[in-house]
């Protein structure tokens, strides 16, 4: 849970970075959920050991440890 969080408050400052909109993060059995201005959502819980997360504008993303190597890879949506 941990990570979860540390993980959590590094997307959210670099989401708030980009955008330089404040999200509100909350934690509720595991799973962390961040809301901003416009209507953004996104959620992200640990699983085997990786965050995984969406967020409501088709956005997914993974985040992993390997020794001291933070990877984190973004798949955004498929343009229509």
């Amino acid at each position: 849970m941990r990570i979860a969080i540390i993980a959590a408050a590094v997307l959210v400052q670099s989401t708030a970075a980009l955008d330089a909109q404040p999200l509100t993060c909350s934690t509720w059995q595991q799973i962390t959920t961040c809301q901003g201005p416009g209507g953004y959502r996104s959620t992200e819980w640990d699983r085997d050991g990786m965050t995984i997360g969406p967020d409501n504008q088709g956005d997914r993303w993974t985040t992993s440890r390997w020794r001291d190597i933070e990877t984190t890879t973004v798949e955004q949506p498929r343009a229509r």
